[in-house]
């Protein structure tokens, strides 16, 4: 699974005046934005908002002046994300929102290679000319709350699903934890006996057909998986998660020892039940077993 790439996004006010720019190149190129960009190794989130400001609008805010405002999740569909100098497109991209006054800031609003800087009132920016998710989340970071959201594209200029809190003001700076909603990845329904027959039958009570999924090679099952979400709306497989149909798998014989989720309890019952749920590791599987380890917990290999 692809981590996200994280980035931030700083919002200059003063008075009921915004800062914006106009992005002159690179993803999101003809949009006017807040200015930041990708977060470098070995740097801190707030590090990198207050060094984005300073490159693309001539600015320079403390980090500690920055406040924190949202965190937006972006899944960006058919190759429509951002491409990095390796030429990898990121299509998981994870947005940390600050703000800041113009009182804290030291120099002059100046131009840069990347954006061209211009102050709107708060009641009259340009919607239009911005990412289609800013319609949704803006307007409530303008009047002084904060935002958690999720948004999926289909392309840089269709958005095609979106899900949002609107926090009261000052609920990011209470909670600097509070990140993201838990994003559910996949269910994990345990079926005793036949694969295939628990396929047939989920057919034939929802009229969808689970696709063959794969075989837990050691670990005596096999699965098939249903997409929660329709295609349609870009959700498939990603916004919505999926629902596995585990089972064990009779071609591994003998049994081996350890079998996955414990299914050998479910055949014996008889009985098919939700065995667990998996969310989406935004950082990453190595990264989060790294803070498993971390926090006293041995999650073994990673794979």
């Amino acid at each position: 699974m692809q981590a996200n790439k994280l980035l931030s996004l700083v919002f200059v006010f003063d008075g009921r005046s915004v800062l914006l720019g106009l992005k002159k190149r690179g993803f999101g190129q003809g949009k006017y934005n807040g200015f930041g960009g990708k977060l470098e190794a070995g740097e801190v989130m707030r590090a990198c908002a207050a060094r984005e400001l300073r490159e693309e609008a001539g600015l320079s805010v403390p980090a500690a002046a920055l406040v924190r405002r949202g965190v937006l999740n972006f899944h960006m569909l058919a190759d429509s994300g951002m491409k990095g100098a390796d030429g990898t497109i990121a299509s998981r991209l994870e947005v940390h929102v600050y703000s800041c006054s113009l009182g804290d800031a030291e120099g002059e609003v100046a131009e840069s290679e990347e954006m061209a800087p211009r102050w709107w009132g708060c009641d009259q920016v340009p919607i239009g000319q911005m990412w289609a998710d800013d319609a949704h989340w803006l307007p409530h970071v303008l009047a002084g709350g904060d935002v958690i959201g999720d948004f999926t594209f289909a392309d840089q200029a269709t958005l095609v699903s979106h899900s949002l809190d609107k926090l009261p003001p000052g609920a990011m700076q209470l909670d600097e934890h509070r990140t993201r909603r838990l994003r559910v990845d996949h269910l994990v329904y345990g079926v005793p006996g036949s694969l295939d027959e628990a396929c047939a039958a989920f057919e034939a009570a929802t009229g969808v057909a689970p696709t063959k999924g794969g075989v837990h090679k050691g670990l005596g099952t096999h699965n098939a998986i249903v997409a929660l979400g329709g295609a349609e709306d870009g959700s498939c497989g990603a916004s919505c998660g999926y629902l596995e149909l585990l089972a064990l798998d009779p071609a591994q014989q003998p049994r081996p020892e350890r079998v996955w989720m414990a299914m050998e309890s479910v055949a014996a019952r008889g009985e098919p039940r939700l065995v667990t749920w998996a969310h989406t590791p935004a950082r990453g599987l190595e990264a989060c077993a790294a803070a498993a380890a971390a926090a006293g917990y041995q999650p073994g290999d990673v794979q």
